[in-house]
């Protein structure tokens, strides 16, 4: 399966940390269930370069856990068939974890996901590090619970993953530098 593209605005970003701009670095995944040009369930479309946002996203969480990872032969972390130990030491390689719990995320059909960085903000009224429902707009999304979307770093379109029962779906960034 191909990896995720690093996109422009997840380029501004880097840059924006490597200055030393007061932005935070990726602090969130967000799952989604694609758009209309998603129809083989076995063959998802490429995502672009130019992409700012996931097509239909669904369901937003902060990380858990961020941390660096040395690739190890003996790790209990798998990512693209390559394994990681969770280290003290400072690596260039870093991982940042994201769990969406139970119910979290029933019913969505998962078909692209994103991490986003930066300036990401919860409407008022959202309390907890969940969002549901995409963007706010006033107009065509008025229950959308992400205020500001920040800086979509990565995204990636993958085969439908239909999850309609109480499991928990974890997803990890693994970034190299």
């Amino acid at each position: 399966m191909a990896l995720g593209l690093i996109v422009k605005s997840g380029r501004v970003l880097t840059a924006k940390l490597l200055i030393g701009q007061a932005v935070e670095g990726i602090t969130h995944c967000a799952i989604g269930d694609g758009d209309e040009t998603f129809v083989d369930p076995q063959n998802p479309p490429a995502p672009t370069i130019e992409q700012m946002a996931l097509k239909n996203e669904q369901a937003r969480k902060r990380y858990y856990k961020r941390t660096f990872l040395k690739e190890d032969v003996e790790g209990a972390l798998v990512v693209n068939g390559v394994r990681y130990l969770e280290t003290a030491q400072e690596t260039n390689t870093i991982g940042i974890f994201f769990r969406f719990e139970e119910a979290e995320a029933n019913g969505i059909t998962i078909r692209e996901y994103g991490f986003f960085g930066g300036d990401v903000e919860y409407v008022a009224s959202v309390s907890g590090d969940l969002a549901k429902g995409g963007p706010f707009d006033q107009d065509t999304n008025p229950t959308g619970e992400v205020l500001r979307s920040g800086y979509l770093y990565e995204v990636k379109n993958i085969p439908d993953f239909n999850k309609i029962s109480d499991t928990r779906v974890e997803l990890v960034g693994i970034i190299k530098i």
